[in-house]
């Protein structure tokens, strides 16, 4: 059990610290985003009972990013579990920390990486056409119930556990490519908006002008400065609504239970394993 966030958080902010200075050498532009961009900027670090650390880029920073991975990423230290793969099949990449132990529930049997890590999510161009743009979240969601039915996702739902098992069957090979270049369909183009749809906010909260990226703005994170989009406010207002630097109830807290059912800083999840 995960018995002292800080511990954790401290741990999470090293990795980010990292991927930070990767980001500079690299001339690789990124921004937090949902709840780390939230604690950034209502509790100048973590969001105090969270253990997750998120950021996004642009699609070309981001296949950037991968390939300066590949090749300069300190791999004695750090860890690249890339998007859409045989180990993670989700959209979106982790950073994850050698020699530390992370396990979360539905991934505690899968044969992978389990260290400590954060998440990089990239951004894609999006339509100005509310259609074409829904049937981009549409894509992206039923990508996503196939990937989690691969990675033996845990849920109460019904429905879900009903769409994971359909869309599990379904959705593989040149269905799966399909879905995914529509998508990614206007990453060569130019647009006004981008949008985030592979993770857990619905569709009117995805999507937000380009223009609030901006220059990234490097604020304070716990002891770190680290960065959030130019336009963080108007983002934040799209996101969670015009209170998002109110404290929550408890009811909204308890949507966003920590990840970790174990934790370990200083072995390894393959000692776990061997054990």
């Amino acid at each position: 059990m995960v018995t002292n966030l800080d511990v954790v958080q401290n741990k999470i902010l090293e990795i980010a610290i990292y991927v930070d200075e990767f980001c500079r050498v690299h001339n690789i532009q990124y921004y937090m985003m949902g709840g780390s961009a939230l604690g950034a900027m209502r509790h100048k670090g973590f969001i105090p009972w969270d253990d997750d650390y998120d950021i996004f880029m642009t699609y070309d920073n981001y296949t950037r990013f991968i390939n300066a991975c590949k090749k300069d990423l300190d791999t004695e230290r750090f860890y690249l579990q890339e998007e859409n793969t045989d180990e993670w099949p989700l959209l979106f990449t982790k950073i994850r920390m050698n020699g530390t132990t992370f396990i979360e529930e539905d991934i505690k049997n899968r044969s992978m990486h389990k260290g400590f890590y954060i998440d990089i999510m990239c951004l894609n161009n999006v339509s100005e056409n509310k259609v074409y743009r829904y049937l981009q979240y549409l894509s992206a969601r039923l990508i996503t119930a196939a990937r989690l039915a691969k990675r033996g996702y845990i849920t109460d739902s019904n429905l879900k556990k009903m769409a994971m098992v359909v869309c599990g069957k379904c959705i593989n090979g040149w269905v799966l490519n399909l879905l995914l270049s529509f998508v990614r369909s206007l990453n060569n183009t130019e647009t006004k908006s981008v949008g985030h749809f592979f993770g857990r906010a619905k569709f009117n909260k995805t999507c937000f002008p380009k223009a609030y990226l901006g220059i990234p703005r490097y604020v304070q994170f716990s002891t770190a400065l680290l960065p959030v989009p130019e336009q963080v406010e108007k983002y934040l207002v799209m996101r969670y609504g015009k209170g998002y630097m109110e404290m929550p109830d408890q009811k909204t807290k308890d949507m966003y239970p920590v990840h970790a059912t174990f934790v370990d800083v200083d072995k390894g999840y393959a000692f776990y394993e061997d054990e």
